[in-house]
């Protein structure tokens, strides 16, 4: 059998175009990780660890729990811990500015040689959530140290962020270091119900005082290993934004009656139809929130997974269903829906009159309260289905953070060079901080706890047996010591 000429001239011209494709696919592959630039070496300074654990472990025995009825709160345990902070800080308290608000929140200013530089906010908050003490290998409240280990509520979330910041500045303070830039340690005291009183209080004063801010680092990712599927490499997480936050309460209301004669939908019924509607139809994913925590990573993927994002002109559709199948990886690609409370009726033979849900939304920063609520309503297509945001817990995404910025630049070194050259992952926090305070008016908001974080670490935030290794908070006093001479500099314009 002949093959025709023009057969054989298009069999070629595919296999070259064919040729073509998989080269461009392994250069975009091949180009797609983003290179770690290398840095000085710098002398890191020794440290105390013992007595800064001390410190440690005194501040978390005083149980400053924050609850959402501020009559249950112990607002004296706030006092005696600011006391132990006089204590154990004496340097700060005697060459710092200290201004409380709301009684409790404390903002330090540490002046700069030239105040009109555009200064600088180191966060961390005082309040922990509430524990049970049953669940704990050593009592939540008791700061115990031993093993190698601080134990208590507050270790990782996050009085060790505020010891380890004040650490460093009576350090350099003993150093009779003085920054260029002035600098802020803003500490408030309500973090875990909403920051309104703290981290929104002083903020705003900032701002009305019309401070200008050059950059803020509060909590956020940490050093992590073996958190993301594939990557045994550890990188550090740094938050350049925070979803936001919304919260619907979903109602119904129906004809009462007796059981025997219902209707073709009672309330509990309507209400229930639309819920599960809202979780069918998902609000849409946005890829390009999670894609420069992969090139970060890249090197460290699986090939295939290179390839994949690499070239999502190609791969978009199965990329989305493997992330959207990992709720972790879902929740950072799109703003997730949640039915979280549901409540109706109040006895079997009796129809009920109301039914009535809570459905909580974490916004990514391309979604907004407005489109959400448009969402809902289109999506569940029931006017007997009446909704609105929940008191005063709304708030949209935060604007992202530049990752070109020098700010950005030598917080990277800066973690580098405390922790060995390690792929710097920008990421989108899905929880709450108090930084989005800061977001209005400062555009480098960063959100990193510098310490090294297993998963089961993080499953211990909120949860029990929070510790922290001594090690892990050394590194954290020489992590700001460094970062404070870095960003206090004039030069980091």
């Amino acid at each position: 059998m002949v093959i025709p000429g023009f057969v054989i001239d298009i069999l070629i011209v595919l296999a070259v175009l064919l040729l073509f494709l998989v080269a461009f696919v392994l250069l975009r592959t091949l180009t797609f990780a983003r290179r770690i630039e290398p840095v000085e070496a710098v002398d890191l300074p020794a440290i105390d660890r013992d007595a800064a654990a001390e410190h440690l472990a005194e501040v978390v025995r005083h149980r400053t729990v924050s609850y959402e009825n501020k009559a249950e709160v112990d607002f004296s345990t706030f006092e005696a811990l600011h006391q132990t902070l006089l204590k154990n800080y004496p340097l700060v308290h005697e060459r710092l500015e200290l201004q409380k608000f709301n009684r409790y929140s404390l903002l330090y200013t540490w002046k700069g040689k030239h105040p009109e530089l555009p200064a600088l906010v180191f966060m961390a908050h005082q309040d922990v959530v509430p524990a049970d003490p049953a669940q704990w290998e050593h009592p939540p409240f008791d700061g115990v140290i031993v093993d190698g280990f601080v134990w208590g509520r507050g270790t990782l979330d996050n009085k060790n962020q505020m010891i380890g910041v004040l650490e460093a500045v009576e350090y350099l303070l003993k150093q009779d270091y003085q920054p260029d830039r002035t600098i802020y340690l803003a500490f408030g005291h309500s973090e875990e119900v909403g920051g309104l009183e703290g981290a929104e209080t002083m903020a705003a004063w900032l701002q009305e005082q019309g401070v200008q801010i050059k950059a803020v680092l509060d909590e956020g990712g940490s050093m992590v290993r073996g958190t993301l599927p594939g990557v045994d490499v550890p990188f550090a997480l740094v938050g350049v934004a925070e979803k936001g936050y919304l919260t619907l309460e979903m109602k119904t209301n129906a004809a009462g009656g007796h059981s025997s004669a219902p209707p073709p939908q009672t309330a509990i019924g309507i209400l229930a139809r639309g819920l599960a509607r809202l979780e069918a139809y998902q609000l849409p994913a946005h890829i390009e929130y999670i894609l420069p925590m992969m090139k970060a990573v890249g090197s460290a993927l699986p090939f295939t997974l290179q390839m994949a994002f690499a070239n999502l002109w190609l791969f978009r559709k199965k990329v989305l269903q493997k992330l959207s199948a990992n709720p972790m990886t879902n929740a950072a690609i799109r703003t997730t829906t949640a039915i979280t409370v549901i409540s109706g009726g109040m006895k079997e033979n009796v129809l009920p009159q109301q039914a009535r849900s809570l459905v909580n939304f974490r916004l990514l920063p391309a979604d907004t309260i407005a489109n959400v609520c448009l969402h809902a309503r289109a999506v569940m297509d029931d006017d007997r289905i009446e909704f609105e945001p929940r008191g005063e817990a709304a708030w949209e995404a935060s604007p992202i953070s530049a990752t070109d910025s020098p700010a950005f630049v030598s917080l990277e070194r800066t973690i580098c060079q405390v922790f060995g050259m390690v792929p710097i992952a920008p990421y989108l926090v899905m929880g709450a901080t108090d930084a989005r305070y800061y977001s209005r008016f400062c555009p480098n908001v960063y959100r990193f706890t510098p310490g090294i974080a297993t998963a089961e670490d993080i499953k211990r935030v909120h949860g029990n047996n929070e510790r922290i290794s001594l090690e892990n908070l050394e590194k954290m006093i020489q992590f700001f010591i460094q970062l404070m001479r870095v960003w206090g500099q004039v030069d980091t314009d």
